[in-house]
C-alpha cells in the first residue's frame, strides 16, 4: 500500500471567510487512509485571534482548486502513481457541506496542530468521496497565511 503526502502555503486568509486550503478526491474504485494532517499559522502577534479548522468529509468538490501531484512517501512501490484528484487553494468554497461531526478545532495564528493517526484509528474515506482541510479565520486575522498538509495510504 503506498503512501502519498502533499502540503501547501495558503493564500493570505480573510476575516471570517471559509477557506479550502486541501481536498483530495478518492477515485472511485478505492478510498483512502489519512493518516497524518497539519495546520500550522504564520502569525507572530498575539493581537491576532484564533481560526475554526475542520476536517473531514465535504458532500461534493471544490471546482476553483489548483491541482497538485502528491508526493510519494513510500519508495517501495516506485511504479504506482496517486488515483486520487488533490487540489490546493480554492479560490471560492463552492459547493459541499461539512458534517459537523467530524474533528473541529479552535486554533491560534501564533499555533498550528499536527494529528498523526495511530493506523487503527485513521480516517477511512470511501470511494468517490472529497476529504478537505478548510479553515475559517475569526476576528482579527491580519496577514496570517497557514501552511496545511496531509499524509494517506491509498
Amino acid at each position: 500500500m503506498p503512501v502519498y503526502s502533499t502540503s501547501t502555503v495558503t493564500a493570505t486568509l480573510a476575516i471570517s471567510t471559509a477557506y479550502s486550503a486541501l481536498e483530495i478526491k478518492t477515485p472511485s474504485s478505492t478510498g483512502i487512509k489519512v493518516v497524518k494532517w497539519w495546520c500550522e499559522f504564520n502569525g507572530i502577534t498575539t493581537s491576532n485571534s484564533n481560526a475554526l479548522v475542520q476536517i473531514g468529509q465535504f458532500s461534493a468538490a471544490v471546482t476553483t482548486n489548483t491541482a497538485v501531484t502528491p508526493a510519494k512517501v513510500d519508495w517501495g512501490d516506485n511504479g504506482l502513481a496517486s488515483q486520487c484528484t488533490v487540489g490546493v487553494n480554492a479560490t471560492a468554497e463552492g459547493a459541499g457541506t461539512f458534517n459537523a461531526s467530524y474533528e473541529q478545532h479552535t486554533v491560534p495564528s501564533t499555533s498550528g496542530l499536527i494529528l498523526w493517526e495511530p493506523d487503527t484509528y485513521a480516517w477511512q474515506i470511501p470511494a468517490s468521496s472529497f476529504f478537505r482541510i478548510r479553515i475559517t479565520p475569526g476576528g482579527t486575522f491580519s496577514g496570517i497565511t497557514a501552511n496545511v498538509g496531509c499524509t494517506w495510504v491509498e
